[in-house]
């Protein structure tokens, strides 16, 4: 659907109607960000590691021995974030990877005893608490939910990965 397609659209409601439906659901988009926002904060606070460390390593603790490359698409990540989030959380021991022994080629990954702790720890309040949400919607609701964040971020541009060669 393009924009100019959405923007020519037949409206049922009023202008001013529309005008205050979309401040409405601007509202609490901002208000969803901020919240996340804020219990991510609180969860890197706790724990010193970013949130997609997190992701990572309860993805693992939920699937333990996992491959890399499941968890890359799991949690929406290019290989070499995945490798970088990968080399940290077996950094600070949350993880360690093993070589299957049906083929030494591949690495499955499991969940150290520290790792366990720092999973056990964060999970209700801060982890999971999108998920647990999402989790309660009925199917009407979950379908919505999912076709307007899909038309949302037909609009949204995603942001470019940073260049690491940088001339300045």
């Amino acid at each position: 659907m393009s924009y100019n397609h959405f923007m020519t659209r037949q409206s049922s409601i009023s202008p001013a109607s529309r005008t205050a439906l979309e401040r409405d659901a601007l509202l609490r988009a901002r208000q969803l960000v901020d919240r996340m926002r804020a219990l991510y904060r609180e969860l890197e606070s706790r724990t010193g590691a970013p949130v997609v460390m997190h992701r990572a390593l309860a993805a693992i603790a939920a699937e333990p021995g996992i491959p890399a490359s499941r968890l890359a698409q799991v949690l929406g990540l290019q290989r070499s974030s995945m490798s970088h989030v990968l080399k940290a959380l077996a950094a600070n021991q949350w993880i360690e990877r093993r070589r299957s022994e049906a083929d030494q080629r591949s690495v499955r990954l499991h969940v150290t005893t520290a790792g366990r702790s720092i999973v056990n720890a964060t999970t209700g309040r801060v982890s999971g608490v999108l998920q647990r949400a999402v989790r309660e919607l009925d199917e009407q609701q979950l379908a919505e939910l999912d076709r307007s964040l899909r038309a949302l971020l037909e609009y949204i541009e995603a942001p470019q990965p940073a260049s690491r060669n940088r001339q300045g």
